[in-house]
């Protein structure tokens, strides 16, 4: 072997090892997974991480996920064309991008902004609806008083008399003269009513107005009501209210604002969004939309906008259907109704957010009234109405009408005209009371710079069997400084040229509660004038006062009054002078309430009131946040004007009670039912506690943290330092039994309750158990 070929053999056996070892220590490519592999990954979409962690798996063509997953990222999965697959490839997933990292285990979804579910914002709080409104059994009375001096004088009184439980409320109301010209007693309404705040329906049985459409007329009826009340949800919009959308690249501050007012603030993630509920606004305006960024980029986008309240909204439905007879001679005689049957209905349906149609039917006495109608909105240029109604039976005739109306803040234009036949009737016709055969009428008004208005109104109309009337008004208002307001307003009836008035007032407030207003003018030839200096009682409670003074041409009048306010009712004493004669009156109005066995006088009661117990007297109460009154001396207090079917949350201040007392819960929630009363308890309760020293019998405090039992209220608790413990429930005698085992001991000691009291006992020494001191 020659020295080239040794030299060669040697260098192999040399490398041979080496390059075995190095081929050894480079990792094969990882193997790919197997079909089926489970991959849990956090989820970002656009970036963006959604804080989620889901599940997806190995499929034939790489990642497979589930409907769910996109649902769980806010992502419709009908927008990517997937059909109501429940599991998927993501690479076949329409205008879905995907990025995994292995080494991160995330997963990136890249969505266009069109095909993600837009983010909703409601611009105006949606105020919670409670479903579980109580009404607790009880009976209230509303009354007001008036007494009228000297000769001549009068007594008279106004009531209205509620009983109301689970099931329902019964109200009656009426009218008495006491004293003075036909004593009498006039009954008014009397009826019984039911709501439903889900499905928003209310029954009436007994006295009641039927609804109307603004081309039909209202009845007093005796019978039956059935209708959509929305009054049941004060926070609900009837009318279509608009909605701007927007998209975000990255999470964004947006800001809302409705003719220049700030509206709504907020931060949206990134996407489409949409905001809604834009309530503040009747007619034209605009809104605009500003959007700011993290690097301070700010994007705003103005657009008009218009609102009709009298649309409805989409796919949202009025309805009052009533049935009975017509009541007659209201407030005069008091059961005087017609001997036949007679039927009634109305109702109104938003088609779309732009189109509302609307149906009135009636019939009775051998008459049948058949009407329709309709609200457009023409874009952001106003909304027209018109209608027709026909009478068939006793009556055969026709209505119709057509209007237009548009509003924005600088000016607005209202023009309705009705022209009926001679021979159309309604149910109203048979009462006395025939159609207008003839109604116009035109307005316009004008904003006017230095914060004035001007208004231009002509009304005709023409009823048979009446003179015809053509009435033209101007009026203007100014707003000045320091709280002043001026207006002036005239008027001419063209067919009758001595009717005619002007009148001008001025009207400035001082504070919150002062106000002085002053009016001069001249009507149907005759002068007159009036001043008037008032102070208002303050809400809480409390005096207020009245001025007043004036006259027509030489006939001159005073008038002086003092009022106070009281959580009991509202007392107003009234001096007058009007020529030569002198009179002085008072004026008495409040409420009388009887719930859970007591009985409350209040002011007069709205809608809803709650009767607030706490066991207590001088116990303050608040209604949202607002100091009402404190609690009499049976622990009672009437809150009133809440509102029906709504969490109203009451609330008591416990930093006066006593410190022997304890409430487990200052603040409830009030949810009365319509025209009804709920009881709320506050459960306060007094208890006998002390703070009791403990030592052992080398007179040293024992140790921190050894268990105390009272046997008698079932209660433990541990010692603090220096040997004391707080115990609570004690009776007039008591054994703590102190520790456990071997080291067990106990104590004994008498306590008298005293009012308002929290005593220190002790130092006392704690003894083996058995072993009494």
């Amino acid at each position: 072997m020659s020295t080239r070929a040794l030299a060669g053999l040697m260098l192999a056996m040399a490398v041979l090892p080496a390059g075995k070892a190095w081929a050894q220590a480079v990792p094969a490519a990882a193997p790919a997974p197997g079909l089926g592999t489970e991959f849990y990954l956090e989820v970002a979409v656009n970036g963006e991480s959604s804080g989620k962690v889901l599940r997806f798996t190995q499929g034939p063509r790489g990642l497979r996920s589930t409907a769910q997953n996109l649902r769980d990222v806010d992502l419709d999965p009908a927008m990517f064309g997937l059909g109501g697959q429940e599991e998927f490839d993501l690479a076949a997933a329409r205008g879905l991008a995907h990025r995994y990292d292995p080494a991160a285990q995330t997963l990136d979804l890249t969505v266009a902004a069109e095909l993600r579910a837009a983010t909703s914002i409601a611009a105006r709080p949606i105020r919670e609806l409670a479903t579980a409104a109580g009404a607790s059994r009880g009976a209230l009375l509303n009354y007001q008083l008036y007494a009228q001096a000297g000769r001549g004088g009068r007594t008279s009184g106004m009531h209205e008399l509620r009983l109301f439980d689970g099931n329902g409320v019964f109200s009656s109301s009426g009218i008495a003269t006491l004293r003075g010209v036909g004593r009498t007693y006039t009954r008014l309404d009397s009826w019984w009513t039911r709501s439903d705040p889900v499905n928003l329906e209310t029954v009436q049985v007994g006295d009641f107005v039927s609804n109307a459409l603004p081309w039909s007329r209202s009845l007093r009826m005796g019978g039956i009501q059935y209708r959509k009340n929305f009054d049941l949800r004060p926070d609900l919009l009837t009318y279509p209210v608009a909605a701007l959308s927007g998209t975000a690249v990255v999470p964004t501050a947006v800001s809302l604002y409705v003719n220049g007012m700030q509206q709504l603030t907020t931060e949206v993630p990134s996407g489409p969004f949409t905001i809604g509920q834009i309530a503040g606004l009747n007619g034209a305006g605009q809104a605009s939309i500003v959007t700011r960024d993290a690097l301070g980029r700010t994007v705003s986008t103005t657009l008009p906008l218009y609102v009709d309240t009298r649309l409805m909204a989409k796919d949202l439905t009025d309805f009052s259907v009533e049935a009975g007879v017509l009541r007659r001679d209201y407030g005069l005689r008091s059961f005087s109704y017609a001997h036949t049957p007679s039927f009634s209905a109305s109702a109104r349906r938003g088609i779309t957010d732009t189109w509302t149609v609307e149906g009135h039917a009636e019939a009775g006495r051998g008459l049948v009234n058949l009407g329709g109608g309709s609200l457009l909105r023409l874009g952001n240029i106003g909304v027209v109405n018109g209608s027709l109604a026909a009478s068939a039976g006793r009556s055969r005739g026709v209505q119709g009408s057509v209007g237009y109306q548009y509003i924005s803040s600088r000016f607005s234009v209202d023009a309705q005209t009705v022209r009926a036949s001679r021979r159309y009737a309604d149910l109203a016709s048979g009462e006395g009371t025939p159609p207008a055969t003839r109604t116009d009428r035109v307005s316009l008004n004008l904003a006017l710079p230095l914060g004035q208005t001007a208004g231009i109104s002509y009304v005709a109309y023409q009823v048979p069997g009446q003179d015809p009337g053509r009435i033209a008004a101007l009026a203007w208002s100014a707003a000045l400084p320091r709280g002043t307001y001026a207006s002036l307003s005239a008027f001419k009836d063209l067919d009758k040229p001595a009717a005619r008035g002007l009148s001008f007032s001025l009207s400035m407030s001082f504070g919150e509660r002062t106000s002085a207003s002053a009016t001069a003018g001249r009507q149907q030839g005759l002068r007159n004038r009036n001043l008037s200096l008032v102070r208002s009682a303050d809400y809480g409670g409390g005096f207020g006062w009245a001025l007043q003074g004036g006259g027509v041409e030489e006939n001159r009048y005073a008038q002086a009054q003092v009022q106070y306010l009281g959580s009991a009712g509202q007392a107003t004493l009234i001096g007058q002078r009007n020529g030569d004669v002198n009179a002085l009156a008072l004026d008495a109005s409040g409420a009388l309430v009887i719930m859970d066995g007591t009985f409350a006088p209040a002011r007069q009661v709205g809608a809803g009131f709650a009767l607030v117990s706490t066991g207590l007297p001088d116990v303050p109460v608040v209604h949202e946040n607002r100091p009402l009154g404190r609690t009499n001396g049976g622990g009672y207090l009437l809150v009133p004007n809440l509102i029906p079917f709504t969490n109203n949350q009451l609330s008591i201040d416990t930093t006066e009670l006593p410190v022997d007392v304890r409430v487990p819960s200052t603040s409830l929630t009030a949810v009365p039912q319509r025209l009804a009363g709920v009881l709320v308890r506050f459960p306060v309760e007094k208890y006998v506690a002390a703070t009791v020293i403990l030592r052992g019998t080398d007179g040293k405090p024992l140790p921190v943290g050894t268990p105390v039992h009272d046997p008698a209220s079932g209660r433990t608790t541990l010692v603090g330092y220096d040997g004391m413990v707080f115990v609570e429930d004690l009776q007039e005698n008591n054994r703590l039994q102190v520790g456990s085992g071997a080291a067990a001991c106990e104590v004994r000691f008498t306590i008298k309750p005293e009012q308002g009291a929290l005593p220190t006992i002790g130092p006392l020494v704690c003894r083996p158990a058995g072993n009494p001191p």
